[in-house]
């Protein structure tokens, strides 16, 4: 029996595009406060670099994905800078840790809907946090990830 190396399996892995529901997403030149847009201008991060931080926070602190029933994804393109970068690394190990498969590495369609439910629950904790004060909202940020580093740390 041929098996494969994970290594080729991870690193033949294109991933072209991410996305988030359509709920939270505004048209340019509008102003939503409820949206990725304006909650990724005010943390001063990318798209890319957004999604990763709602995934984390789903997978970390909320500790569930939440359905996107119904509906609609607006997606964000990546370029090839965007394949290589540690945020992908990133995705690609909350993928592999939800199945306890490296192999779910091959099925992008299964690896988008795991991302896009964690970032989905983790984008609503975020914009909770905002609502409560969007002046401590970096503060509060860093609070709960180094506690979830800290929970999950094996030593």
């Amino acid at each position: 029996m041929n098996q494969e190396n994970i290594q080729d399996i991870y690193e033949e892995t294109n991933i072209e595009y991410i996305s988030i529901p359509i709920k939270c997403y505004s048209k340019k030149g509008q102003y939503k406060e409820y949206s990725y847009q304006h909650l990724s201008s005010v943390l001063s991060m990318g798209n890319i670099e957004f999604f990763t931080l709602t995934v984390l926070l789903g997978k970390c602190v909320v500790k569930e994905r939440k359905s996107v029933e119904g509906g609609v994804e607006q997606f964000f393109k990546l370029t090839k800078n965007n394949t290589r970068k540690d945020e992908m690394t990133i995705l690609k190990a909350v993928a592999v840790d939800e199945v306890n498969n490296p192999f779910i590495l091959k099925d992008y369609h299964a690896m988008r809907k795991i991302w896009i439910e964690y970032s989905y629950a983790g984008f609503d904790k975020l914009y909770e946090w905002y609502k409560e004060g969007s002046d401590e909202l970096k503060n509060k940020l860093s609070e709960e990830m180094i506690s979830c580093f800290d929970e999950n740390l094996v030593e």
